[in-house]
């Protein structure tokens, strides 16, 4: 795969691998005996799938139209992908608002859950091989990092702050000094401050593991 081109999957990828890992991570060891841990948890859930959801939603507004250009069948596979992820994210819902009230749903809550990883991973991992080389065959960097620009914009604030803290909290350290070092070409001095921030924390919180 090619390496040096600029992919704007990457860090955001990372980011949503993190927190799927750790929602199912909770979910595996949940004691919904424990009513106000049960009810923290599906707040996290609910907000998690939310930014997920509205990920692809993203995706299909900036990236998809550039696939359908150049290959309709796997801009046809994609849209497909999202839609079941989104009647995924519909059933984790339902089941997320029944283990508060039973107990006994709460397995099948889990269960959803990893059946959601297991199609957000292998989707994530398709769009980070075969369509990010597709997209470098035909668009420069530059066009690019323009859609990548159209997608943080179209994105509230509140939005972008829960995925750069997505993304560092999945970053590597060298990540986090490209990812930072990027941030100082443009972005605005307090949320290159805010960035720092969070990599401080990251990494405290690695070492503390």
């Amino acid at each position: 795969m090619t390496t040096h081109r600029h992919n704007f999957y990457r860090f955001i990828h990372k980011g949503i691998r993190r927190e799927l890992g750790e929602l199912v991570r909770v979910a595996a060891t949940l004691d919904v005996r424990d009513g106000a841990a049960t009810q923290a948890y599906v707040t996290r859930l609910r907000e998690s799938l939310s930014l997920m959801g509205a990920h692809a939603h993203h995706e299909d507004a900036h990236i998809e139209p550039l696939i359908e250009r150049i290959a309709p069948p796997l801009a046809r596979r994609i849209a497909a992908t999202h839609r079941v992820l989104d009647h995924q994210e519909e059933e984790l819902l339902r089941r997320a608002s029944a283990a508060l009230h039973d107990p006994s749903a709460a397995h099948e809550l889990y269960l959803a859950l990893t059946r959601y990883a297991a199609t957000q991973l292998g989707h994530m991992a398709e769009e980070e091989g075969e369509v990010i080389e597709l997209l470098w065959q035909h668009f420069s960097d530059d066009a690019l990092r323009a859609v990548e620009g159209a997608i943080v914009a179209s994105c509230s604030p509140a939005e972008n702050a829960v995925y750069m803290d997505w993304m560092i909290r999945g970053m590597s350290d060298p990540e986090h000094a490209e990812f930072v070092s990027g941030m100082r070409q443009g972005a605005p001095p307090e949320v290159v401050a805010h960035a720092e921030h969070l990599v401080d924390l990251a990494r405290r919180e690695r070492m503390a593991a």
